[in-house]
């Protein structure tokens, strides 16, 4: 008999199809699944519709926080990063009344007995559903763990680490992650099992997908854009969010001068980036960008008007040209430049377009941080088109489909209103989703 064992689909169907033709091909009989099979993705429901009729499964830890977070919602409010409470959410609000009752039958461990041979499914080990197993585990931890399993095959995921190790008489095994892998190897891992005559064969496969179409598809539902990333670039959700630009604090400095020297109203800078920052922090769950991102945004807020010194007329483009070409701002590289500029550009006039030399010349990830980072400084620069800094604080809620953003004024802001609403195209055009802008005294 030989079997194909798989993990951590995370609602990646592409990922799932590509593993399925590729383990048939070599023969694969049946297909074990040992847990997380929803969670990020695009695909939670026609993720399940192929494993519920074609796999063995358990249920995995984000599979049990899918199905608990309406119930947890407090929780998630003081302690869960917001990008994995969006992610629990939409899993549950695509996936069918059916399918979750399917995924909340399915037993955390299951036992068999095949070819002489005692196995035992599970998501993360045998004495902890939290508990990461991977090729650092000490082999001392295994051997407790092998006692606890008393059986001759313990397959695991979780960690989404891919290893086969043996403790005692139990060997561990653990296929790799098919939806989301973590170790900048983008592909989808899985392994097969072979079992004959009282004896078993493991061996572990990456497999190319289209990888391309996981992306554009989780864009598509309106998914953050750091979902993606860790797809395109095989990498975690913690690590997306924790990089940031080294020597920041200095290249601030060298943007705020500059600015200065251009003669930019700093108190009008200062507001727009004020709210531009507000609106990044409180919108992180939709758009999913990290620290590196918002430093961008921060700059381009400090520096979108200093076109103003060549003049008022098409000041949003001289602008971009001065961010790219002065020699004030050598600091940053000549990537930093193309996207700061153009998030300057993009605060009014013209959408993106490739058409813009700059922003053709931009990869398909920089766009969609050009377009993200740009719809909020657009937003920001309306919201004191007065240059009276008149909005005193942002408030927000998200409804599926649609986001309100609340304004607290010190006056009634006519122009902002009304250079706001004008200003709001990008955003909708970005995220897909309707935008509403109330007003209130504060």
């Amino acid at each position: 008999m030989k079997v194909a064992l798989i993990a951590d689909v995370h609602a990646n169907l592409p990922a799932l199809e590509a593993v399925m033709e590729h383990a048939r091909r070599k023969g694969c009989e049946a297909f074990w699944n040992v847990g997380d099979s929803v969670g990020y993705g695009a695909f939670p429901e026609e993720v399940v519709a192929i494993l519920r009729r074609q796999a063995v499964n358990v249920i995995g830890n984000y599979d049990r926080k899918v199905l608990e977070v309406k119930k947890q919602d407090a929780f998630w409010r003081e302690t869960g990063m917001p990008e994995k409470r969006m992610a629990f959410n939409w899993a549950y609000d695509h996936l069918s009344e059916e399918s979750r009752k399917w995924l909340s039958s399915l037993p955390e461990q299951l036992r068999m007995e095949v070819e002489g041979k005692r196995i035992l499914l599970l998501h993360a080990s045998p004495l902890s559903a939290k508990e990461h197993l991977s090729p650092e585990t000490p082999l001392s931890r295994f051997e407790i763990l092998a006692e606890a399993a008393d059986a001759d095959l313990v397959v695991c995921g979780h960690s989404h680490r891919p290893f086969s190790i043996r403790a005692k008489k139990t060997v561990f095994v653990n296929p790799g992650s098919v939806g989301r892998p973590d170790d900048q190897d983008a592909r989808a891992a899985y392994a097969t099992l072979t079992l004959r005559k009282g004896r078993f064969r493991l061996c572990q496969y990456r497999v190319p997908y289209d990888v391309k179409r996981a992306a554009d598809e989780a864009r598509r539902r309106g998914l953050p854009e750091a979902f993606a990333q860790m797809l395109l670039r095989g990498v975690s959700l913690s690590s997306l969010l924790e990089e940031e630009s080294p020597g920041r604090g200095d290249l601030l400095i060298s943007a705020r001068k500059f600015a200065e020297l251009c003669g930019a109203e700093a108190e009008h800078a200062r507001q727009v980036e004020r709210l531009a920052l507000k609106l990044f922090d409180l919108l992180k769950p939709l758009h999913g960008l990290g620290k590196r991102e918002r430093f961008l945004l921060q700059c381009a807020a400090i520096l979108h008007d200093i076109g103003w010194v060549k003049g008022g007329t098409g000041h949003h483009k001289t602008s971009l040209r001065l961010i790219r070409e002065a020699p004030q701002l050598g600091c940053f590289s000549s990537r930093e430049r193309g996207i700061i500029g153009s998030i300057a550009r993009y605060h009014r006039g013209k959408l993106p377009s490739e058409g813009h030399s700059a922003y053709g010349a931009l990869s398909e990830g920089d766009r969609f941080t050009v377009c993200a980072l740009a719809s909020l400084l657009r937003l920001a620069d309306g919201m004191d088109a007065s240059h009276g800094s008149v909005v005193r604080e942002i408030a927000l809620r998200m409804e599926p489909g649609r986001i309100f953003i609340e304004c607290r004024v010190s006056s009634p802001a006519f122009w902002e209103r009304e250079s706001t609403e004008k200003k709001k195209d990008l955003f909708e055009l970005t995220f897909r989703k309707e935008l509403k802008i109330e007003w209130s005294q504060a």
